[in-house]
């Protein structure tokens, strides 16, 4: 009987290897039927994707014009040059190629004319130049700033960005390294080799070797460039501008070339052109890309695109809904089909076409506006020369000495007149013109380079409006709101006659601070028996030192809401600040956390470290040490307490806060050295009618912005009437039709302001008695006669001058000066406001100009135009 023959090794293994075999073959099986059966109209769709691309396309940014029909901003087409890398084209072979049409497209750039604007994130680190620089005085100032000095110069750096926070360079070298496939930081620590290693994968040797010829690192890094822009936004599937408005030379060059330039491409886009130039500036604003990432979020819901240009400032950034062409509602769209290299075959279906924004008309009348520019900067010009001059005058010097000698002139440089704000508006409230001084050329800023650079980084700070952006104390400009309260609520008749008796020492006795009119004493005459309209033509301190005692604080305060001046005017212009005026919670508010975001000013702040810093030296002093929470949470009991309870209250109070809340012991509590300075400190934050005197006159803590102040003369030229400032016109689509017209909006109308005053005042028309003594400001007995005398429109205006002080030095006050005319049927409201313009007086000139300008331009708008008959001769 024959036994089964043993199966050998060998015959295992090769019945392993099919069992394996016919495994693979059935897995290769089944996902071959998954992929055509179940896959199949996914991979289908996939590819439709990769093959079709749906771009979006846009319109013009609406136009700005001015109320005259002048425009002020608009966009133009032009040409720009795009690139664009398919995302999965990462071979060998067609990174030569892209490098090669990039370097080519380079060239033909560069040749005619244009540049490369993108920038690279890796540079040579430059040689630091000392910065010499000098002051008022002739002291050189020398600067020198090495933000990495652990790079030689030369080397190669990072360069992310400079005026930001650490956090966010990391944050922007980490998206960068991600995009670039650089996240390696052992590998790729340095800029240098990351460098090299991009420079490997763009295949530059490669290149070089084959034309034999040598490649510039100017233009490797211009290369690389275009290379990383497209990476920062390859999954956007969009191209890139990496050249924009070239000529048209250009673009025939790479449109006949196109076949040999993958992902060069050329599109019909915009620029944004202000063919006024500097007109109207800081109004008008300017465009720019997305700044922030927190914004780019907010805008995608839009539909905005993260390359999309927006408004940055002014009209243009406060109209942005209006005027974009960015926004879904807007854009339109078209299918094309691709090639491997995303060069455009033929397009897919019918396009939908994209709309342009709206355009703006403002209430600004560019005429005004130009006249009022020349004004202000003629005005400031001037007294920057009148100061220069006290400043080498001998009798200026001896009466200043003791405030020069003492004054810390490194760390607080004297200031004079650079800036200035000059601003008309009608009787509504509407914007005539809102001139700044400096000003600066909008297509500079938009364009770039070292224009906008210079614009930048002027000291003088060219975009800030101080019409709506900037404060400052108002002195004697407040004064109207002081007698129109006095008389409105009966503490003031209309006939009374106060005189100007020196020091008023009501709140204060000692005669070395107690507050006095700004005269001198053997003048002092000259304020003696004032009605309400000579106090206001006089500008007397003491008079309205008297009249604000009466008011007391809150009735003050009132009356300078009802004029407008607590609250914003609503101008139609991002980032305007709001007016503060004198009262306690101005001063301090113990409703509201103690820092600079919910404080109205500054001094709580300076109050609440001081008084943490005294008791904590205080405990020192005992071998004490308080701990920072319960040191600020006595000094807000303090300021609280201080606020709430009469003054000779205080000192018990004081005691047993301070044992409550840092366990001091009796002895403590009733030492002089931890009473007296918490005592005094207390009293800085502690409204007194010492405060309100100075509030009476525009000083204290009360600063106005100008366009705050210009509503309030406005009100009390037309009668009374309080509007919210308006600056658009109307809003329209771009075939014409009107689709919102803006009308003044009324917020109220004040008491006893009767236009008509008739013979007599009587009880009512207290407004006409307030017109009345602005009318004198400008009259030989007036505080601006100087600049008034022999003016031929002089019984035309109603005035008023306001010097507010702002250090010791007289050549530092704030200069105002604020009119209206004509004086008996008003037009307009002027206001001009010169920082550290030494004088109201001096303020005047710019408002003088422009309201003869305007009278003359009256005249001319006045005269009846006979045309001839026809067929004869004009004679």
């Amino acid at each position: 009987m024959d036994q089964k023959k043993k199966k050998t090794p060998e015959f295992w293994r090769y019945a392993a290897f099919l069992l394996v075999l016919f495994g693979i073959f059935i897995w290769l099986s089944s996902g071959l039927m998954n992929l055509q059966l179940k896959q199949s109209e996914e991979y289908k769709e996939k590819a439709e994707e990769t093959r079709t691309k749906t771009i979006a396309l846009r319109g013009k940014r609406g136009s700005i014009s001015s109320a005259d029909s002048v425009v002020l901003a608009k966009d133009v087409e032009i040409f720009n040059v795009t690139f664009q890398k398919d995302a999965t084209a990462n071979t060998k072979a067609l990174y030569k190629q892209y490098t090669q049409s990039i370097l080519d497209t380079i060239e033909i750039i560069e040749r005619n004319g244009s540049t490369i604007d993108v920038s690279y994130v890796i540079r040579r680190k430059p040689e630091l130049k000392e910065v010499e620089e000098e002051d008022e005085f002739g002291n050189i100032i020398k600067t020198t700033y090495d933000p990495n000095p652990e790079i030689a110069v030369g080397d190669w750096e990072f360069h992310f960005g400079s005026g930001v926070s650490d956090t966010v360079l990391e944050t922007r070298e980490k998206q960068w390294r991600s995009n670039n496939y650089l996240t390696n930081t052992t590998k790729y620590k340095t800029a240098e080799q990351c460098l090299e290693a991009l420079q490997k994968r763009y295949q530059f040797d490669v290149i070089e070797e084959e034309s034999n010829i040598k490649i510039p690192e100017e233009t490797r890094l211009k290369v690389m460039a275009i290379y990383s822009e497209m990476q920062m936004n390859i999954f956007n599937s969009q191209p890139i501008v990496i050249s924009k408005d070239v000529p048209f030379q250009t673009v025939i060059e790479i449109e006949t070339r196109s076949a040999t330039l993958p992902g060069m491409g050329i599109e019909v886009g915009t620029k944004r052109v202000y063919p006024r130039s500097t007109l109207a500036s800081q109004i008008i604003g300017y465009t720019g890309a997305i700044p922030t990432r927190e914004m780019w979020l907010e805008l995608q819901a839009k539909g905005y695109s993260y390359n999309d240009t927006i408004g940055r400032d002014g009209i243009e950034s406060s109209m942005e809904e209006w005027l974009t062409a960015n926004s879904s509602l807007r854009k339109g769209y078209r299918t094309v089909e691709r090639d491997q290299m995303s060069r455009v075959i033929r397009d897919i279906g019918e396009a939908t076409q994209p709309q342009d924004g709206n355009n703006i008309k403002l209430t600004l009348n560019a005429a005004y506006q130009q006249e009022a520019e020349r004004c202000i900067a003629r005005n400031v010009n001037e007294v920057r020369d009148t100061q220069e001059k006290k400043l080498k005058n001998e009798s200026w010097l001896e009466a200043n000495k003791n405030d020069i000698h003492k004054r810390k002139w490194d760390q607080y440089p004297l200031q004079l007149a650079q800036h200035g704000c000059l601003i008309v508006l009608d009787m509504y409230d509407r914007v005539l013109a809102l001139a700044n001084y400096p000003t600066y050329d909008l297509n500079a800023l938009v364009q770039g380079g070292d224009a906008a650079l210079e614009i930048l980084q002027d000291d003088r700070n060219l975009l800030l409006n101080y019409g709506i952006h900037a404060r400052g104390t108002p002195g004697s400009i407040f004064k109207m709101v002081t007698g129109m309260g006095a008389l409105s609520e009966g503490l003031l008749k209309w006939d009374e006659r106060i005189s100007d008796l020196g020091y008023f020492t009501k709140y204060n006795k000692d005669l070395s601070t107690a507050p006095k009119c700004w005269i001198s004493k053997n003048a002092r005459g000259e304020h003696a028996n004032q009605t309400i309209v000579e106090g206001l033509e006089h500008s007397c301190n003491y008079f309205f030192y008297e009249i604000s005692s009466r008011l007391e604080e809150d009735r003050l305060y009132q009356y300078a809401n009802l004029f407008g001046l607590t609250s914003k005017t609503d101008i139609d212009l991002p980032g305007e600040v709001h007016s503060v005026v004198g009262c306690q919670n101005t001063l301090y508010d113990k409703n509201k956390p103690v820092n600079e975001a919910n404080q109205d000013t500054s001094l709580p702040i300076i109050v609440f470290n001081s008084i943490k810093k005294h008791l904590r030296s205080c405990g020192a002093n005992k071998g004490i040490d308080y701990s920072d929470e319960n040191l600020s949470k006595c000094a807000k009991r303090l300021m609280d307490m201080a606020v709430d309870n009469d003054e000779s209250n205080w000192l018990e109070y004081m005691r047993t806060i301070l044992m409550e809340e840092l366990n001091m012991t009796k002895e403590m509590v009733y030492l002089q050295s931890v009473i007296g300075d918490t005592y005094n400190y207390m009293n800085d934050i502690k409204w007194g009618g010492g405060q309100t005197i100075l509030t009476g006159i525009g000083q204290s803590v009360t600063v106005l912005t100008p366009i705050a102040v210009a509503r309030y003369v406005c009100t009390i030229a037309n009668g009374g009437y309080v509007y919210n400032v308006s600056l658009i016109d109307s809003i329209t689509a771009p075939d014409g039709t009107i689709l919102a017209q803006r009308e003044p909006g009324l917020i109220r109308r004040l008491e006893h302001c009767e236009t008509e005053p008739g013979d007599t005042y009587g009880n009512t028309n207290y407004m006409a008695l307030i017109r009345k003594g602005m009318k004198g400001v400008v009259d030989e007995a007036g505080t601006a006669k100087k600049h008034f005398r022999n003016w031929p429109y002089q019984d035309q205006i109603a005035a008023k001058t306001g010097t507010a002080q702002v250090t010791s030095i007289d050549l530092e006050n704030n200069a105002w000066f604020v009119c209206f005319a004509p004086y008996e049927n008003p037009e307009i409201a002027v206001v001009c406001f010169i920082p550290n313009g030494y004088s109201g007086s001096e303020a005047s000139m710019a408002a003088r100009d422009f309201i003869e300008w305007y009278m003359e331009q009256k005249e001319v708008r006045d005269v009846e135009i006979v045309l001839p008959t026809g067929n004869s001769l004009a004679p």
